[in-house]
């Protein structure tokens, strides 16, 4: 039931993600592995920002794949399908007004309900294999950090989750995206995360190194750089440190 994968729940570890990079040198993994923590102490999300998860409430999990069959410039892919992969798992429960925001984080109106941090392993021009770590808030309902907006599925539809089932759900979705992504498709992929995309054509506020401005995202280059256009017209590209949300 768990689709190829093989999952691994261990009850306490500082990061799923860097216990899969230990057990990686040890050559201790395979293709498909997922360690799932109970309780992540030190959950690490984009930009060195701390994953708040309460012990046995959410879901804290690493993924292993072999990428051979994906080139070391389309590494964003695979941003695309685990981010693509939890927008179908949320929109099987039912949530409304689900978006991607731009890198690596999903959206429920404009509370963060997911994230995900990814470790590449390069082999010339080939990704040789990539650990994928995801954080989803489900049965949490108080949230004590000073991230600015959390929320969870309980939350919203006031149901507890067993997260087991939940995981196994997530990991079906994400099999999918990845079966669609080893087989080419790319310009699909493309298109429905745009469609979901955070922002997608809308004015908005920013931070650049030059300060704030107002500007219009208007897609995600091959890079997975953002896209934006300032009130002048002018489209700039930005990596994942260089723009800010306001």
């Amino acid at each position: 039931m768990n689709h190829r994968f093989k999952i691994k729940t261990v009850g306490e570890t500082i990061s799923t993600n860097l216990l899969m990079q230990e057990l990686e040198k040890a050559g201790k993994l395979i293709n498909g592995d997922v360690i799932r923590a109970i309780n992540q102490t030190g959950g690490i999300g984009q930009s060195g920002n701390y994953w708040e998860s309460e012990n046995g409430k959410n879901l804290t999990f690493s993924l292993f794949l072999e990428t051979h069959f994906l080139a070391a410039e389309d590494v964003f892919q695979l941003n695309k399908v685990v981010s693509l992969a939890i927008y179908d798992y949320l929109l099987e429960k039912k949530l409304t007004n689900v978006k991607i925001k731009w890198p690596n984080d999903v959206y429920v109106g404009n509370k963060k309900i997911a994230g995900m941090l990814t470790h590449n392993s390069f082999l010339g021009e080939k990704l040789e294999h990539s650990i994928v770590g995801i954080g989803i808030n489900i049965n949490q309902i108080e949230f004590k950090r000073d991230a600015p907006n959390p929320i969870s599925l309980k939350q919203i539809a006031q149901i507890n989750y067993d997260l087991e089932d939940e995981l196994n759900g997530i990991l079906q979705f994400i099999y999918m995206r990845i079966i669609q992504m080893a087989k080419g498709g790319f310009l699909q992929l493309n298109t429905d995360y745009l469609e979901r995309l955070y922002g997608m054509d809308k004015k908005q506020k920013f931070k650049d190194s030059e300060g704030s401005f107002n500007g219009i995202i208007k897609g995600v280059d091959s890079f997975g750089r953002l896209l934006v256009e300032k009130d002048t017209g002018d489209q700039f590209t930005y990596d994942i440190k260089e723009i800010e949300f306001l």
